[in-house]
């Protein structure tokens, strides 16, 4: 059914498209709140965070996966994040989170012309976004400064945990969205 609705889905952003995506966006920025503060104790456990980090760009992806539009992942992330900024300790530094958790999300799903939503890909992009967000950390976390064999184990830790709690999540929970009927009038407009 999700990929019957990809063939016919419409590029162009409608009102309705915005209001749908920032709903969707503010409901899950106020979810991210509790989640910030639960992986912001887990960075203090260092073999753990890169295993579980993935969680944080399940709500972009799925949001991507929903509506199914140019630019959709940059929006979502930056609402979402912005949301956070009063409630969280990271404060404005979330929107530089947020560019960096949509952006590769973005890139990837344009490379797919917004076309292909099928499992294996949005495993792809997780895992993907989990790699770009790897590299930021090595530069701004001090990943650099570790062991090599752990700086491994930390790109690898990105990328499964973007595959699987990024991806698969968003796939899982994007499908139970689409069940309800609630979604499928956005995504079949054209």
């Amino acid at each position: 059914m999700t990929e019957e609705i990809s063939k016919r889905v419409n590029r162009s952003w409608t009102t309705r498209d915005i209001m749908v995506t920032a709903i969707i966006s503010i409901a899950l920025g106020v979810l991210y709140i509790p989640l910030s503060y639960a992986i912001g104790l887990l960075y203090t456990v260092p073999l753990l965070y890169p295993f579980v980090v993935g969680i944080y760009y399940f709500p972009i992806i799925m949001v991507a996966y929903l509506i199914r539009k140019p630019g959709v992942a940059i929006f979502s992330s930056m609402v979402i994040h912005l949301v956070t900024i009063p409630f969280t300790p990271w404060g404005i530094t979330m929107l530089m989170s947020g560019f960096f958790i949509g952006l590769p999300i973005e890139a990837v799903f344009l490379a797919g012309r917004y076309k292909n939503f099928k499992l294996w890909y949005l495993v792809i992009v997780g895992a993907i976004t989990g790699l770009v967000n790897a590299t930021i950390s090595y530069v701004m976390m001090g990943f650099a400064n570790i062991s090599p064999s752990l700086q491994i184990v930390y790109v690898i830790g990105y990328m499964i945990s973007g595959a699987v709690l990024g991806g698969l999540l968003a796939k899982f929970i994007g499908d139970a969205v689409f069940k309800t009927g609630i979604i499928s009038n956005v995504s079949d407009e054209t």
